[in-house]
């Protein structure tokens, strides 16, 4: 059995739901059974309920998470069963998620793993679990369920507050397809090249309207530029606003399949030669290699982003096991550690101390994180260095290889009872703004660096668990304030001089 399998038993004489977590041999975390149970949500037939988990039970040497009897069946049969309502289903989630907020979808990398979703009474409703509970189910996850119901849905180059738009795109894909655009390694190896739903569409939706086959498509190819401006400074479940008025309005005459007959519908439509022509490119593509050099630099290509992100959802369900490294810090020393965690493009102690909310540095960290692990194994330099430590070391020059980058000079003042401003001077090897751009032409022996004076904002709660968490990270603002032009120096001129010396 896998986990996530819905059955039916009776538990201390009465019928209950209980939903596989897996074997009972894996013991769950004592802290995050402290505490009060966060709360689900139930919708059904437009009505809006909170919900709660009973407890625990073990059944035939497997644990299960069990509560009062209801008609569930899992997310996946959007592309199914339920195909026809997949996208009243989708609006329904996406108002729910707006509706509780940031802290209540707590995405993991920006997106919201599928094992929180459940369709109710055929159809007619929707379960999302609480945070608490996905946590405990990604636990029990195998790394093929947590790729299949989390890892698939990431993108490169999505902004933090575009993610959840583009994921719903994708799933409005899945439920038209019965095939999830970028789960296939063929299609992630050659830069997320997804097959086009017109390939689809004579055999699986011929009647669907070519707005709506649209609307998907712009949802998952839409550029940066496009992203920022629909996304603004809100946040990711904000955005889903634009989702939900854009979507509202669609045709959606879709009819329900059944599972083996729309796969079977899908190869037809993949055996056609327009299909092969572009599977035999994306194949090609896939092959070529995944690094090239151009400038003295590493571009770095969808794939590897893609594990690193991995990486860190399989980091993020490691640190779940024990509680935050920040458990024993005060307020004030959490924002130090938060920033210190950006300097050293520390994933994990970025997002650790965080419940429910997404640091707004999280993506830039990440793909300067990625950059930093490829080149070093690459190229054998560091590209990075945080400026808190240049600093301490009497500014020195650096590497040709090498750019300052960081938050330093940290001003913190409580404005609240639990919350806290923050300002400071951040550096950054990259213009943070297209119009900050410095027109120098960098001499040789010289690094240039854009310095910013920044602001942001957090807020604290003390959880039931015995430590705080910091519940909300403001988007940070900066201000261009100038550039610097660092003395750089050449490691191999340097390396060869000392061997002859």
């Amino acid at each position: 059995m896998k986990a996530g399998n819905i059955v039916n038993k009776i538990i201390e004489g009465e019928e209950k739901t209980c939903i596989l977590l897996g074997g009972e041999d894996l013991q769950p975390p004592k802290h995050m059974m402290q505490g009060e149970k966060q709360k689900g949500i139930l919708s059904l037939d437009g009505t809006e309920t909170d919900w709660t988990w009973i407890g625990l039970c073990t059944i035939d040497g497997n644990r299960y998470v069990y509560f009062d009897k209801i008609n569930i069946e899992p997310f996946d049969s959007i592309a199914y069963k339920h195909r026809d309502k997949a996208l009243s289903i989708l609006l329904t989630i996406a108002r729910i998620l707006i509706m509780k907020g940031e802290k209540f979808a707590s995405t993991i990398v920006n997106i919201i793993p599928t094992y929180r979703f459940f369709i109710v009474d055929g159809g007619n409703g929707v379960l999302i679990l609480p945070p608490d509970l996905g946590d405990l189910i990604s636990i029990y996850l195998s790394d093929e369920d947590r790729y299949r119901t989390h890892g698939c849905y990431i993108k490169n180059n999505t902004e933090a507050g575009f993610s959840l738009i583009r994921q719903f795109g994708q799933f409005m894909y899945f439920a038209l397809t019965g095939i999830k655009p970028y789960e296939d390694m063929n299609i992630r190896q050659s830069g997320c090249h997804d097959i086009p739903l017109e390939i689809y569409k004579e055999n699986l939706f011929p009647s669907l309207s070519d707005e709506t086959v649209g609307f998907v498509n712009f949802t998952m190819h839409a550029k940066e530029r496009d992203q920022r401006d629909i996304m603004g400074n809100r946040g990711a479940c904000d955005n889903l606003r634009w989702f939900i008025k854009k979507a509202s309005s669609l045709e959606w005459n879709v009819p329900e399949a059944d599972e083996a007959e729309l796969k079977t519908k899908s190869r037809e439509a993949a055996s056609s030669e327009k299909a092969k022509a572009l599977m035999d490119k994306i194949g090609k593509e896939a092959r070529r290699k995944t690094f090239w050099r151009q400038k003295g630099s590493i571009i770095i290509t969808a794939l590897i982003a893609f594990f690193v992100a991995a990486a860190v959802l399989a980091s993020y369900i490691s640190n779940l096991l024990e509680p935050p490294y920040t458990k024993d810090m005060n307020q004030i020393e959490m924002i130090n550690a938060f920033y210190e965690a950006q300097n050293n493009l520390n994933v994990d102690n970025l997002s650790d101390a965080l419940d429910g909310c997404t640091a707004p540095q999280e993506s830039e960290v990440i793909n300067l994180y990625v950059t930093r692990q490829t080149r070093s194994a690459y190229e054998g330099v560091s590209p990075f260095i945080p400026v808190d430590d240049w600093i301490k070391a009497g500014r020195p020059e650096i590497s040709n290889t090498s750019s300052i980058y960081g938050v330093t000079d940290l001003e913190i003042t409580q404005t609240g009872e639990n919350s806290y401003h923050v300002e400071g001077t951040y550096y950054t090897p990259y213009p943070y703004n297209e119009e900050d751009q410095a027109d120098i032409s960098t001499a040789e022996g010289k690094s240039l660096v854009y310095v910013y004076s920044m602001s942001q904002d957090f807020t604290f709660a003390w959880n039931k668990r015995g430590w705080w968490n910091i519940t909300d990270v403001s988007a940070i603002n900066v201000k261009f304030t100038g550039t610097l032009l660092i003395d750089t120096f050449n490691p191999r001129e340097v390396a060869l001089n000392n061997a002859a010396d």
